[in-house]
């Protein structure tokens, strides 16, 4: 079983690798880095958890160091309930780290056509009605026209925000 760790903010590698230094399995779960990353770079370095803040920890069925956890550098808690740390069974974990672990999809978008009504669903301009203008060079982004203070627009947005309007 499994229990949860909950961290000070960007403290989840520290805490993990001084849990793992006293023997304890740690699984702090990460995204893979995005498509566009280039090997090496800054972004590619920069960690994505899938939890921020929290880790898991295995402990022994009779495990009795829990000072050696809760006094552990950069943690702030663990999650308990009635007074006892809460558990996580194996097959959550073990179905977490399969689904990480598979291969993420290309993202695929709706081929929309020039001229096209378009609704965009996330970020700033979100249920913003638009107009479909182009593909750009990359797989990713489009061109839309937004009607703003009476003239179109031209905005770039990620395509996979994008919907057939009606």
């Amino acid at each position: 079983m499994w229990s949860v760790v909950h961290t000070n903010a960007n403290h989840e590698a520290q805490v993990a690798k001084f849990l793992a230094l006293h023997d304890l399995e740690v699984y702090a779960p990460r995204f893979a880095p995005g498509g566009r990353t280039r090997p090496g770079s800054v972004r590619d370095r920069r960690q994505h958890w899938v939890f921020p803040g929290y880790l898991f920890v295995r402990v022994p069925p009779a495990f009795a160091r829990w000072d050696l956890v809760h006094w552990a550098p950069g943690v702030r808690r663990v999650l308990s309930a009635d007074g006892s740390p809460s558990v996580v069974a194996d097959g959550v974990i073990d179905r977490l780290r399969l689904r990480l672990a598979a291969p993420m999809t290309a993202r695929r978008h709706v081929r929309f056509t020039t001229g096209q009504p378009v609704v965009i669903e996330r970020g700033p301009l979100a249920m913003v009605d638009a107009i479909f203008d182009r593909d750009l060079n990359t797989s990713e982004r489009v061109q839309v026209l937004v009607r703003l203070l009476g003239r179109s627009m031209p905005v770039v947005v990620d395509a996979a925000i994008l919907r057939p309007a009606g």
